[in-house]
């Protein structure tokens, strides 16, 4: 059992971890011109073709928000919106464009990381992501 501590030593480290994550992804993100939640959506929509609903569901964010990002992703050629044969619906899907953006992004993440993690170890590697693993798993657990 974790000591009182230990747990504000773990909670602090976890936010410092998260702002400076945060740094990295904004970083990213301003220089391809994308906000985080544009990005997010991106990621939702991927290959699929999704109504406004759909998109607000999966994303959990307010429909009016969906449907002002959606309008953006549109204007900037990242999204294609179309009709259906019911004219009360439009279907969004990503433009290949969005899909390079995307790459681009997850790509440069990841060399910024390989970067960082360059002084390590595979072991401390491995280590890391096995610990985050069940960090995941008992806030899962917790929480279902």
């Amino acid at each position: 059992m974790a000591t009182h501590d230990q747990t504000n030593a773990l909670l602090e480290k976890s936010s410092e971890f998260n702002h400076l994550y945060k740094r990295i992804t904004d970083y990213l993100l301003t220089e391809i011109g994308l906000s985080p939640s544009a990005i997010n959506l991106i990621d939702l929509i991927g290959e699929q073709e999704l109504t406004l609903k759909d998109i607000t569901q999966l994303s959990q964010l307010d429909k009016s928000t969906v449907s002002r990002q959606m309008n953006a992703l549109v204007k900037k050629g990242y999204v294609t919106k179309t009709t259906g044969k019911d004219k009360r619906f439009a279907y969004f899907t990503l433009t290949e464009e969005a899909t390079t953006v995307f790459e681009r992004y997850q790509e440069q993440l990841e060399n910024q990381f390989n970067t960082i993690l360059s002084g390590w170890t595979q072991e401390e590697i491995h280590m890391l992501t096995v610990l985050l693993g069940r960090l995941n798993r008992s806030i899962t657990n917790r929480f279902d």
